[in-house]
């Protein structure tokens, strides 16, 4: 028998712009998410030591587990999912962010209402550099909510000097795409 994931060890926060975040709003489509993919009971806990968040006016909620079983594993592969269901539920952008707290990795998804997701996954840091980036705060402040040490001492090797790179690239020429298209319609 498998042993169970310890709920601490793994984390899903979702990021809603607190002018319309209100818990009732998204707590019935994770829960129906949550329910279709059997995953163990949860509730969406507000953060409220998320204050440089609050004021750069995002609203933090957190799976937080009702068993030993930790529903944030569970969820793992569906932040895209359901980050987009609450960017959906909320016509609003939201940013979903699962971290393996106790490993080195780490995923973020973006969506607005009417766009696909944009996704990123990788090692830790590197994925709360890039969350902090989509929601125009220092990268410390992330690592707080976490418990986890901010790194001081990274540097980015040309792998990840590269692909950063290519994807200021990719949205560049997606806002391009975005301005000639609202201009077309």
């Amino acid at each position: 028998m498998p042993s169970p994931s310890d709920s601490r060890d793994y984390r899903v926060l979702f990021f809603c712009p607190a002018s319309l975040a209100q818990a009732e709003r998204i707590e019935v489509p994770v829960g129906r998410l949550l329910s279709r993919i059997q995953a163990p009971p949860a509730e969406l806990a507000p953060l409220e030591e998320a204050g440089t968040l609050s004021e750069a006016g995002w609203k933090v909620y957190m799976v937080r587990s009702l068993s030993e079983r930790s529903a944030a594993h569970a969820l793992a592969a569906y932040v895209s999912e359901a980050t987009c269901t609450l960017a959906a539920e909320l016509e609003a952008e939201v940013l979903g962010l699962y971290v393996d707290v106790s490993g080195d990795s780490a995923r973020v998804c973006r969506c607005e209402p009417d766009q696909g997701p944009e996704t990123f996954a990788g090692r830790r840091h590197v994925a709360l550099g890039r969350t902090a980036e989509w929601l125009e705060v220092a990268p410390a402040t992330l690592a707080a909510l976490f418990q986890l040490e901010a790194p001081d001492d990274y540097e980015p090797d040309a792998e990840d000097r590269f692909v950063e790179e290519k994807l200021q690239e990719a949205r560049t020429l997606m806002e391009q795409y975005r301005r000639h298209a609202k201009v077309s319609t």
